[in-house]
C-alpha cells in the first residue's frame, strides 16, 4: 500500500510497470482496487497509477473536499509531488469529470484522455449551440495555434491551455456587447440531471444498478462501497451543469476517446444528438466508442475494453484506431 501526503491529506494509491505514465481515476462506485485487471495488463509497456479520490478507499475522509474543483486540484498536487511531467487520463465516472476538466485546465500535460462513462447530456438548447458556440470555438482554437506560432524561438512555447485561455479573453473582449458574449464567456445551461442518477442514490444503490447480486463483481465492489463517504455522491455532482461540460470537452485540444456502456444504468449513453454535437469539427480527435451488452464497469464486464485502452496508449494517431464499435457521425 502506497501513500502520499498532500498538505495534511493522506491519499492512497497503486502504482505498477515502468514506462510511460498512464493514471486511472475510479468511478462514484468502488475504488482503484476494481482497475487491478488493467493495471495488470498495462504494467508491461506503462506505469500506471490509481489512486482513491477524497472520501473513497483509503483516501482521506472530508466533505468540504468532495467537489469535483477540489478532485481535481488533489489530481493536479498528485502530479505534481510525483514529478509526472506529462500522462494520459483514463477517467470513469466521476474520474471522467475530474480527468476532463484536469485536462481543460493543463492540456499541455495530457497527450490523450480516454473518459468512461463521462456525463453527457442535452441541456436543451443544442440548436442554438450549433448556430453559435461551433464557430466560436473554431475561433478560439485558431486564435490559440496562431498564439502558439507567434512565440519567438527563444521563448518558452506557450502551452495548449495558456494559448485557449489567452485566445478565450481576447476573444471576449473584441465582442463588446455582440450577441455572442455570453456564449464565449459562459456556456452553463442550469441543466444538472445527476441529481436523479447519483446525488439521490447511496453507494450500495449505484452498486446494485452495476451488478446482480450474485455476480462475483458485487461483492468485490461491496468492500469499497462500505469505505465510500456517502456524502460524496450529492457534494461531487452539485455543480455539474450538462451544457458546460459539453462546451469544455468540445475545446480541448487533445485527443479524447469516449467509451460508454450500451447498457449503463448509473449514467446513461449519450444520445445521437449529443454525439452529433461533440463530434461537429472534431470527428478525427473525439472518438465515441458505445459497447454494446455492457453496463458501467467495462474495464470488468468486455476483454474489448483492455484492448480498447492499449491501442488507445499504442497509436500515435487515434483517428487510426480500429474500432468496431465506433460510433460514426450523423449528417444532419
Amino acid at each position: 500500500m502506497s501513500a502520499i501526503s498532500l498538505g495534511s491529506d493522506l491519499i492512497h494509491y497503486e502504482v505498477l510497470g515502468r514506462g510511460r505514465p498512464v493514471i486511472l481515476l475510479h468511478s462514484w462506485v468502488g475504488s482503484w482496487r476494481y482497475w487491478i485487471p488493467t493495471m495488470q495488463q498495462l504494467q508491461v509497456k506503462y506505469k500506471v497509477y490509481a489512486l482513491d479520490l477524497y472520501g473513497y478507499g483509503d483516501s482521506v475522509k472530508n466533505p468540504k473536499k468532495y467537489t469535483i474543483a477540489h478532485q481535481v486540484q488533489l489530481l493536479a498536487d498528485f502530479v505534481d509531488k510525483l514529478g509526472i511531467a506529462k500522462t494520459a487520463l483514463v477517467g470513469h465516472g466521476l474520474g471522467a469529470l475530474v480527468a476532463a476538466e484536469y485536462a481543460r485546465q493543463y492540456s499541455d500535460k495530457v497527450p490523450r484522455m480516454m473518459v468512461v462513462s463521462l456525463p453527457l447530456f442535452d441541456p436543451g438548447d443544442l440548436d442554438h449551440r450549433r448556430e453559435v458556440i461551433p464557430e466560436v470555438v473554431s475561433t478560439i482554437r485558431q486564435q490559440a495555434a496562431q498564439a502558439m506560432e507567434a512565440q519567438p524561438p527563444d521563448v518558452t512555447v506557450m502551452s495548449a491551455s495558456a494559448a485557449m485561455r489567452a485566445a478565450l479573453a481576447e476573444a471576449s473582449r473584441r465582442s463588446g456587447n455582440n450577441t455572442n458574449t455570453t456564449n464565449i464567456k459562459s456556456y452553463r445551461s442550469g441543466h444538472n440531471p445527476l441529481g436523479k442518477y447519483i446525488a439521490d442514490s447511496t453507494p450500495r444503490d449505484l452498486l446494485e444498478k452495476c451488478f446482480r447480486r450474485t455476480e462475483p463483481e458485487y461483492e468485490k465492489l461491496l468492500v469499497d462501497v462500505a469505505k465510500t463517504d456517502t456524502q460524496v455522491l450529492k457534494l461531487s455532482t452539485s455543480a455539474y451543469d450538462s451544457g458546460d461540460v459539453l462546451e469544455k470537452l468540445r475545446m480541448l485540444p487533445i485527443p479524447v476517446v469516449i467509451v460508454h456502456g450500451v447498457d449503463d444504468l448509473v449514467v446513461p449513453i449519450p444520445d445521437d444528438s449529443v454525439w452529433n454535437y461533440i463530434t461537429t469539427d472534431k470527428e478525427n480527435s473525439m472518438l465515441p466508442v458505445p459497447l454494446p451488452g455492457v453496463r458501467h464497469f467495462p474495464m470488468l464486464e468486455s476483454e474489448r475494453f483492455t484492448r480498447l485502452v492499449h491501442d488507445f496508449l499504442d497509436t500515435p494517431d487515434v483517428s487510426k484506431l480500429e474500432i468496431k464499435e465506433r460510433w460514426k457521425r450523423r449528417t444532419r
